[in-house]
């Protein structure tokens, strides 16, 4: 769902505006890159991706079948946390699962399972942990 103009917990002084980019941009909410679509404050320069300005409260993910994602603004506790997707520290907003501890960045987590260009097919595939034998 797309609005024009929202109010948002993380930056109540003003109103953030829909828009579209080519030019990547630091997400205020999540502190990871993003391009084209976001919500922008143009007086403070405050950024947020999609998924991280409408956020769901709760997500399930197809790859972590026992888990129960909920979003937090910050990450739980003083342990620093990474996300289980692609493994690169988490220090903003995020998607904590109570019971197994696993976490996902919102964008990670919204990652679509199939992106399909009329011509070629990405397919989004869980990554395999590859164990190899040496022969001495």
């Amino acid at each position: 769902m797309k609005y024009n103009e929202i109010a948002h917990f993380s930056h109540p002084q003003h109103k953030l505006r829909y828009e579209y980019s080519e030019f990547p941009f630091k997400c205020d909410g999540c502190k990871e890159v993003g391009i084209g679509s976001r919500y922008k404050c143009t007086i403070c320069d405050y950024d947020l991706h999609m998924h991280c300005a409408i956020p769901s409260p709760s997500i399930t993910h197809p790859f972590y079948t026992k888990c129960s994602f909920q979003f937090l603004s910050r990450p739980p506790g003083n342990v620093p946390r990474y996300c289980n997707a692609c493994e690169k520290d988490i220090t903003g907003f995020m998607y904590h699962c109570r019971s197994c501890g696993f976490d996902l960045h919102p964008c990670c987590a919204k990652l679509p399972m199939v992106l399909d260009d009329g011509d070629v097919k990405l397919y989004l595939f869980r990554k395999k942990i590859a164990t190899f034998l040496s022969s001495n």
